[in-house]
């Protein structure tokens, strides 16, 4: 072989060690990345509504079984436990509830009608001119549980008919931040599909993002509901990063129907990096109305147990 053909074949055998270990090093770089999983896994307890008002201590207990660590508690609040009762409970099973929700106050008996009738009364005392009401009255619980977050679960669609209500509802999210930040809790906003219908082309979503105290108002990601609601999961997270520190794991099928996490259309290890790296600390699975719920709960628990990400 002349000599200038063995340096070219020699020095080429030089870089392509060289390619192979820098090849070596992103891949094994890539390795880590994507056996990063989820540490704490959370439920929301609306999931298991029924199972909660037959057995409330035991639906607990089952949750913490299956492998969950943190819980959160629907908008019904804690069912007429006090929260001292409440955190015994959580402590003995080895659950954290680091997110609060605020729920109605509710008259004297009302858990005790029938389902239908308790829903009728939690949308009249959830309206909007209840909320600071129902805020610092949820602030209290919240101290009791040691809860940094506190969220509203929901204004709903009647009250985003137009741009003046929408408005309205940012100037009290404002109010209701302040209130909150008294006490060292962050209030948040938990999204539906309706806040993401245009009006007059606004998207009254963006809208209470931007004219939100970031300081003092954050909001809960619902994933179900944006892509239900024709937005866009990535976009959000990007566009507002940082304001999100919780999150709803919810999957859509492709009928738009509700199912199990990891059953429908949402690519939740793209979600769960995206929202980790804008700066969400708890991720919490939810359903709504499961027709079986128990089998829901350790369905989804299972698909997020094994996911890397």
């Amino acid at each position: 072989m002349r000599r200038r053909d063995f340096l070219y074949v020699t020095s080429g055998m030089v870089l392509s060690s060289g390619f192979l270990g820098a090849c070596s090093q992103d891949l094994a770089r890539q390795e880590i990345v994507a056996k990063a999983r989820l540490e704490n896994i959370g439920l929301q307890l609306s999931t298991v509504t029924s199972l909660m008002l037959k057995d409330f201590e035991g639906t607990l207990a089952r949750a913490a079984e299956i492998g969950y660590n943190e819980v959160e508690f629907s908008a019904m609040g804690l069912l007429g436990r006090p929260a001292k009762y409440v955190q015994q409970l959580l402590t003995a099973n080895n659950l954290k509830a680091p997110v609060g929700r605020i729920s109605p106050a509710l008259p004297e008996g009302t858990l005790q009608l029938p389902r239908d009738e308790i829903y009728k009364i939690f949308r009249q005392r959830g309206k909007p001119e209840f909320l600071l009401e129902n805020t610092r009255i949820a602030i209290g619980d919240a101290e009791h549980l040691n809860q940094k977050y506190l969220n509203l679960p929901a204004m709903m669609a009647e009250h985003f008919t137009s741009l003046d209500q929408v408005k309205r509802n940012i100037e009290l999210l404002n109010q209701a931040g302040d209130l909150c930040s008294e006490h060292g809790i962050l209030f948040g906003y938990h999204n539906h599909n309706w806040e993401l219908e245009p009006i007059e082309g606004v998207v009254p979503y963006d809208l209470m993002l931007e004219q939100t105290d970031p300081g003092k108002v954050g909001f809960q990601l619902d994933s179900y509901w944006v892509v239900k609601g024709g937005g866009n999961l990535d976009d959000y997270l990007t566009r507002f990063a940082g304001r999100f520190p919780s999150c709803h794991m919810k999957d859509i099928d492709n009928n738009g129907d509700f199912a199990d996490v990891g059953d429908g259309e949402i690519d939740f290890p793209a979600f769960t990096r995206k929202a980790i790296a804008q700066g969400t600390k708890h991720f919490f699975v939810e359903r709504d109305n499961p027709p079986a719920p128990e089998q829901s709960i350790e369905r989804s628990y299972a698909y997020l147990n094994q996911m890397t990400f």
